[in-house]
């Protein structure tokens, strides 16, 4: 009696220690510091992906008291954890030289391209140096190789707007009537000057008169002034001032059975601009089809 009861207090213990060893809450926590000091390092969660399963995987069976399977999924947490930890090591650890080299590629290439182009080249490099900025190597690594691979493009673009902008200078008519093929009432006229000068500077005029919808007519003249340069295929016009020099409207109301125009008239104003809230931009082909070049300087 007494060796059946030592058999079962051996068998127990062994159960015991099958359960609780193997893989403590200790392991767990720290193999999930690792995955967050990786991530802090910039290592992307595409890399860490196989290890967060592993990881949830060992913690559920933890959880189920079933050791061997905590254990088998711990040792592969460990072995993938192993293999990042390795490929920052040796990958991007030291990437930062490279990323230098990069930088300066570009900075020497950036030279050769007009102003707009530079301040998009800029804004890029930006990007690099915030990732360095808290050591993230990798995806620095990575924009700078990209913008490096785009310099090609960038090199074209610059040829287009080169060949562009020699054609822009001078005084550019849209003139758009709009009539209504049922409603004969509606009948106004929209008209846009673009005047582009040789130095930058560009100016716009446009205005509408007359009934434009069966319940709007209008009266208006906005002139903008400002500065234009292309980029590619598309000319960017920046403006600094804005003027309404009239803004006249009736819009039609229903009052009991009767509908009557009431007039909305706005004052006029003059506004220096700073927030690029009158900014736009025109593809040159659209410039082309829509407008008239009335003036060339």
């Amino acid at each position: 009696m007494r060796k059946w009861g030592l058999y079962l207090i051996s068998l127990t213990a062994i159960v015991v220690l099958a359960g609780c060893g193997g893989v403590s809450q200790k392991d767990l926590d720290q193999a999930q510091k690792r995955i967050d000091n990786l991530k802090t390092q910039g290592i992307p969660d595409s890399m860490l992906s196989m290890a967060k399963v592993y990881l949830a995987q060992a913690i559920i069976s933890k959880d189920k008291g079933k050791a061997p399977e905590a254990k088998k999924a711990a040792d592969e947490l460990e072995k993938q954890l192993s293999e990042v930890e390795k490929y920052y090591k040796d990958h991007v650890s030291n990437l930062l030289p490279t990323i230098e080299s990069l930088k300066s590629q570009i900075k020497s290439a950036r030279e050769e391209f007009s102003a707009l182009q530079a301040k998009k080249i800029d804004s890029m490099l930006n990007v690099v140096d915030s990732f360095v900025n808290i050591k993230f190597y990798l995806q620095a690594n990575n924009t700078a190789k990209e913008i490096v691979s785009s310099i090609p493009q960038f090199r074209e673009d610059q040829k287009k707007a080169n060949e562009i902008m020699k054609k822009i200078p001078g005084e550019w008519v849209c003139t758009n009537h709009i009539k209504g093929t049922e409603n004969k009432a509606i009948n106004a006229i929209e008209k846009k000057i673009f005047t582009f000068d040789r130095k930058g500077s560009v100016k716009l005029v446009e205005n509408k008169k007359g009934q434009s919808g069966p319940f709007l007519k209008e009266d208006y003249e906005y002139r903008s002034v400002g500065t234009w340069e292309v980029l590619g295929d598309t000319i960017y016009l920046f403006v600094n001032r804005f003027t309404a020099v009239r803004q006249n409207f009736e819009r039609m109301h229903k009052e009991g059975t009767k509908l009557i125009w009431k007039k909305e008239t706005h004052a006029p104003y003059d506004s220096a601009i700073t927030d690029g809230s009158q900014d736009r931009n025109i593809i040159y082909a659209d410039l082309l089809s829509d407008f008239v070049q009335t003036r060339k300087f």
